[in-house]
């Protein structure tokens, strides 16, 4: 039995890669007598598989419910467009046409700003998924964790994630934001895998991710 050394899933029979995690297996020795042991180095992570690696399909959902942004987009317009329709339908009748304008103009703006930060979140959504598909990899370090007080959803602060790579003798920094509370291995002087674009290193992102799309 070859064992997955991130989720623990076992195949009978070797393939380069992980069918739940993406994974790279450990290869299996020249004597064919079991899989070969990988030993881990301490403080070390797993190394990402080479690209394209397998996402899951529910990657891009996970992603945007754990961004602050994309939260707040939908439910201004929900609000919005619940507001629209109950000013339209039930209160335009009783009011005079320009507070009937006025209330559908307020509404409007509403939507406006939770269709733009809707649509904002899920264009990093996809650019993320396709950095956790295609990216290439450097390792990297948690620099700071922290709170964001500004923003409240559901009662819960956002955390926002701070992160250093280097690329090509360049330093890059990343920042991710979730409401997921990172674990211990997301601490600051963590070190880390960073999945970054080739062509632009500015768009990157953290690996495996804790979030839960791989």
């Amino acid at each position: 039995m070859i064992t997955c050394p991130r989720c623990g899933t076992q195949y009978k029979e070797f393939q380069f890669e992980c069918d739940q995690c993406g994974a790279s297996l450990p290869l299996p020795p020249a004597d064919g007598s079991g899989p070969e042991e990988i030993t881990p180095v301490p403080n070390e992570p797993i190394a990402p598989a080479m690209p394209p690696r397998q996402v899951p399909n529910h990657a891009l959902v996970r992603v945007l419910i754990n961004d602050p942004g994309a939260i707040i987009g939908g439910i201004f317009f929900l609000i919005g467009s619940i507001f629209f329709l109950v000013v339209t339908f039930a209160m335009v009748p009783a009011f005079r046409l320009p507070d009937s304008l006025l209330f559908i103009g307020f509404n409007f703006i509403f939507i406006a700003i939770g269709a733009v930060l809707t649509f904002r979140g899920y264009q990093k959504a996809r650019q993320m998924v396709n950095i956790l598909r295609d990216g290439q990899s450097a390792l990297g370090e948690i620099k700071d964790i922290s709170l964001n007080y500004r923003v409240r959803i559901n009662n819960r602060h956002p955390w926002i994630i701070q992160y250093s790579f280097k690329v090509f003798g360049s330093d890059y920094q990343g920042k991710l934001s979730t409401l997921k509370q990172p674990d211990e291995d997301y601490q600051p002087g963590k070190a880390v895998y960073v999945l970054y674009q080739q062509d632009d290193p500015q768009k990157n992102t953290l690996y495996p991710g804790f979030l839960g799309y791989f």
